[in-house]
């Protein structure tokens, strides 16, 4: 089955259920995020449908906890998202500093919540929503008017007929 998600969310599982707050508030936005835990359906393989979901997602958002960092399966999807996948990667940071990120982690600028009163988070995420919802009326005008030039274009050329 194939799914149009909006961004998915890299996250170790020691981070649950931040993460799932992270997607729950992004669908309330409006968007359709990718959590492994809650997207995948009982039966279906983790892999290739993690691969999918990255592959197709023009965002990624980096729980980037202490447990994340040190995650293998964490660092190959966020790999797979950096190296020719030309997605944007927004590390998310708690209870690290921007300097403990992994190198190439590094170059991204972060959503720090360190220090934030827990009040204060819903907005701090409601920044990525915006970024993300711009990024689809973005493309979806881009789409609008390259479908505007085809039809003329075809409606040009059945003149001169």
């Amino acid at each position: 089955m194939v799914y149009d998600y909006d961004c998915f969310i890299a996250y170790s599982s020691t981070d649950e259920r931040f993460a799932h707050y992270v997607a729950s508030y992004l669908q309330w936005q409006g968007l359709n995020p990718f959590m492994a835990r809650f997207s995948l359906q009982p039966g279906q393989k983790w892999s290739p449908e993690i691969r999918q979901a990255l592959q197709q997602s023009p965002w990624v958002i980096f729980l980037a906890s202490r447990a994340a960092c040190s995650s293998p399966y964490v660092q190959q999807e966020i790999g797979g998202a950096i190296f020719g996948n030309n997605k944007k990667l927004v590390p998310v940071i708690w209870d690290i500093s921007p300097e403990e990120l992994p190198g190439w982690a590094k170059e991204y600028q972060v959503l720090d919540l360190r220090g934030l009163r827990p009040a204060a988070v819903p907005s701090a995420v409601q920044s990525i929503a915006q970024a993300i919802q711009a990024d689809k009326r973005n493309k979806r005008i881009a789409f609008f008017i390259l479908a505007a030039l085809l039809t003329g274009l075809v409606l040009l050329s059945s003149e001169k007929e």
